[in-house]
């Protein structure tokens, strides 16, 4: 996921929670899927367990996307790799499990890149993991493990590591200084720049709905790539290409083929 901000029509095509259009989110079922459909990169989402082991999550909770109860962050590793992460999509799906995030990497590995998204926000959208007493928060215990199964994995393709919450990402940067670092923005970019002389951010990931010629110009001029997410349609795709946005996350790979045919190989 390397390129100057702007600098190219062909923008990173990056799959959405694996391609969660054809199969379970965030399993390996979506990550396989997304790599044969031809994806740059998958994203997905990393949540801890109770004995501090980092999965593929995206909720806070397990009931929607598994055959299980209860915040995942109260369920050990044990439990949730006997849950059925897949059922609830299709049948054919039975019995797909909760990726740990090594298992993730390996997946990916020399096959595409990574965009890891560490969760701390509820579904409402409220800070789920809060500073506590003692030298190490929540959040940092959460970038520690994170950045201690990327050094296992010496990934061939450097990873995206992004989060809504500033904090992880200060905390990601302590522990890998080189790693890049995506800032996840849904209801305003006021902060970006602030953010970004403090962190050396690689890119802004924007909700679609704040994606303007004005927002990407703005990123453009720091130096920053533009990843905008969820694209689900095809003149929306189109919209974001003349607006000049480095890459977009969607649940569906094979949305990228007909536009692509149709630039004559380029998006």
């Amino acid at each position: 996921m390397s390129r100057s901000p702007g600098a190219s029509r062909e923008i990173l095509r990056i799959a959405h929670r694996g391609a969660s259009l054809h199969a379970p989110e965030n399993t390996l079922a979506a990550f396989e899927t997304a790599i044969h459909q031809g994806i740059d990169a998958i994203e997905f989402d990393v949540r801890l367990t109770a004995d501090g082991v980092p999965v593929v999550l995206h909720d806070d909770r397990l009931e929607r996307t598994t055959d299980g109860r209860g915040p995942v962050a109260k369920a050990s590793l044990q439990s949730i790799r006997r849950l059925d992460a897949g059922s609830w999509f299709a049948p054919r799906f039975r019995g797909e499990r909760v990726p740990t995030l090594a298992e993730a990497l390996e997946c990916a590995s020399d096959r595409c890149g990574v965009n890891i998204e560490i969760k701390t926000e509820t579904r409402r959208g409220r800070t789920l993991l809060r500073p506590t007493q003692g030298s190490r928060t929540e959040e940092t215990l959460l970038a520690a493990a994170v950045a201690r199964e990327l050094r296992r994995a010496r990934a061939s393709r450097p990873p995206v590591i992004s989060s809504f919450s500033r904090t992880v990402l200060e905390a990601v940067r302590t522990l890998l200084p080189r790693t890049r670092l995506g800032f996840l923005v849904s209801r305003s970019t006021r902060g970006v720049a602030q953010a970004h002389r403090a962190l050396a951010l690689h890119s802004l990931h924007p909700h679609l709905r704040l994606a303007s010629w004005r927002r990407v110009a703005a990123a453009h001029r720091r130096g920053l790539l533009v990843l905008v997410w969820p694209v689900n349609d095809a003149p929306t795709l189109r919209r974001l290409v003349a607006l000049g946005v480095d890459g977009v996350m969607t649940d569906d790979p094979l949305l990228f083929h007909p536009v692509r045919d149709a630039s004559g190989g380029r998006i």
